[in-house]
């Protein structure tokens, strides 16, 4: 009876550890809150992100071998291990800033003369659509640079449409976040951070052409072209609860010949979106690749 007693008494402690919720802030190396910073779980696609002042709660339910991936715009992402944070709530994780040559690129881009913006990306090709973006998924749109004449981003542009209502799903609003990377040819995916710029668009549920002007910010259009990311983040991170859901607005995309998309969850790998859609029009049954409708206006060096 004493053994069963200790079954059950250790049983009943497994249960309750495994049920835990962890819940902190996430700062920087000043004690400033991180806002919408991306945590989840490195070998799951599960995860949450802090709220408009740091705080987050995350349920590591089932999930105590995993490892905590922590990531924001212009910072070192962190690996934790969740056998590291049980019982320790609430924590308090920091980000450190990421050392980069943005300053230096910064000044000497500054002290250079550019043309006048060109307008390069994705218009309209086949057919546009409107594409419900899951929370922490991020569209990354490779725009190429045809003549390899370096330069700088004067702005972006993409569109977003409202969003009715679906039976059997539930909506909540999105925010959505602008990212600049280089291309990695080498890998073919995008590559490093290009600016710490942190825009942050946060649209009602309607349509909308978006056009943020970022010429101030020196933006490199670099030989190897740039990767436009747009990452939706949870105005409030404790919803959903289901599973059901879709966001809104809706990012537009348009069919086209060529994949050259990515998709990231929370900043973790990336994956290339090679998947054909089905397209059919006058009889003809034609496949084509989805990329988010993004453009940028590009200023050449002289």
């Amino acid at each position: 009876m004493k053994y069963l007693f200790c079954v059950f008494l250790y049983l009943t402690l497994l249960t309750n550890i495994q049920s835990q919720n962890i819940s902190g802030i996430i700062t920087d190396s000043e004690n400033r809150p991180l806002p919408y910073t991306n945590i989840s779980l490195l070998h799951k696609r599960i995860g949450t992100a802090s709220d408009s002042l740091g705080y987050f709660t995350f349920n590591l339910d089932k999930h105590l071998n995993d490892t905590l991936f922590v990531s924001q715009l212009g910072y070192q992402s962190k690996k934790i291990p969740v056998q590291n944070l049980i019982n320790k709530s609430p924590v308090t994780i920091e980000l450190i800033e990421s050392e980069t040559l943005l300053e230096e690129v910064y000044i000497t881009n500054k002290k250079k003369k550019y043309t006048n913006s060109r307008p390069l990306g994705i218009k309209r090709n086949k057919i546009k659509f409107k594409s419900s973006v899951p929370y922490g998924y991020e569209r990354c749109l490779y725009i190429e640079n045809i003549g390899a004449n370096k330069g700088k981003v004067a702005w972006v542009s993409f569109k977003l449409k409202k969003k009715d209502v679906k039976e059997g799903y539930d909506m909540f609003p999105t925010y959505f976040r602008i990212k600049f990377y280089e291309f990695n040819k080498t890998q073919n995916l995008p590559g490093k951070l290009l600016s710490s710029f942190d825009s942050i668009i946060k649209p009602k549920n309607k349509n909308y052409d978006v056009i943020i002007d970022v010429g101030d910010k020196f933006i490199p259009f670099l030989e190897s072209g740039i990767c436009i990311g747009i990452e939706a983040i949870n105005p409030n991170p404790n919803n959903p609860s289901k599973s059901m859901y879709v966001t809104s607005p809706n990012l537009v995309m348009t069919y086209d010949d060529d994949p050259l998309t990515w998709s990231s969850y929370r900043g973790q790998p990336w994956t290339h979106m090679t998947h054909k859609m089905k397209w059919k029009a006058f009889g003809k049954v034609s496949y084509y690749y989805m990329n988010p409708m993004i453009e940028i206006g590009v200023q050449y060096e002289k």
